[in-house]
């Protein structure tokens, strides 16, 4: 997705708006279908954002919902690194106490 032309996106929505779902749809699809390993999961997430979407009301609605999920995934993540790391750090003191008593 490095190559995205948000201006060619306006214009077409602008212009021919069934065009333009039509188009996004087979681009996400096209986007999903190259990342098998996460198809799952990226399909869900575009679910919940075309969910969004619609539930808003308005794009700047839509965009401030979206990012509210954006940044509960992120905390969520904090939490898990967090403990991910204090796992870790008692892992490697019974390992070095075990390394001691040899």
């Amino acid at each position: 997705m490095g190559s995205f032309d948000f201006e060619y996106w306006r214009r077409l929505a602008e212009s021919d708006p069934k065009a333009y779902f039509q188009l996004r749809e087979r681009t996400l699809q096209s986007f999903i279908a190259q990342h098998p390993d996460q198809a799952s999961s990226l399909s869900e997430l575009q679910e919940s954002i075309d969910a969004a979407r619609v539930l808003a009301g308005t794009p700047v609605q839509a965009c401030r919902d979206i990012m509210g999920q954006v940044g509960d995934h992120l905390s969520l993540l904090s939490v898990q690194l967090a403990d991910l790391q204090r796992e870790m750090a008692s892992i490697k003191n019974f390992l070095a106490s075990r390394a001691r008593l040899r």
